[in-house]
């Protein structure tokens, strides 16, 4: 089975689904280490490979390649929920809070390739990929991205202006 018909039969007849839903979705997926490959693009506009791969009203679906020592704004994702499974290499997801209005890293962990993330509405997060290998990622959305807002990294007191 192709991967854009997994994604329709998985995720097509989805509506407003919850993070559960989504999670249980993505679970049902047969490897995508092969399936994903010719959706995966370099980086362009992005320090980072993203390609939209599938939208319809209620979700939205992305490849991320992520290339060795690079790494997403600090962001969150607007009005949307999402789940992501690492298909190939590791990332780093840092999580973020306000605390007297900056913003401050809370926590971080590694998650590995068949592992999931999840992004419940409202979460500022970053990817990052310390390693020397590439992390490629599929991320699902509801509903559709949009109005997503960065965040000036306080540690580092600088600006980044791509997101994921």
């Amino acid at each position: 089975m192709k991967l854009l018909d997994c994604i329709h039969q998985q995720l097509g007849k989805l509506k407003n689904p919850t993070l559960k839903e989504l999670g249980i979705a993505l679970k049902r997926f047969p490897d995508l280490s092969d399936l994903i490959q010719p959706f995966i693009t370099d980086p362009d506009q992005f320090p980072y490979g993203r390609n939209v791969i599938y939208l319809n009203e209620h979700v939205e679906v992305l490849v991320i390649n992520l290339p060795p020592h690079v790494e997403t704004a600090i962001h969150d994702h607007g009005q949307s929920l999402g789940c992501a499974l690492v298909v190939e290499g590791k990332l780093l997801n840092s999580i973020y809070r306000f605390n007297e209005n900056q913003i401050e890293r809370a926590k971080a962990y590694m998650v590995q390739k068949g592992d999931f993330l999840i992004s419940p509405q409202g979460l500022i997060h970053k990817m990052g990929n310390p390693h020397k290998e590439r992390m490629i990622s599929l991320h699902v959305y509801s509903p559709p991205l949009f109005n997503m807002s960065n965040y000036k990294d306080q540690q580092r007191n600088e600006i980044i202006t791509d997101f994921v």
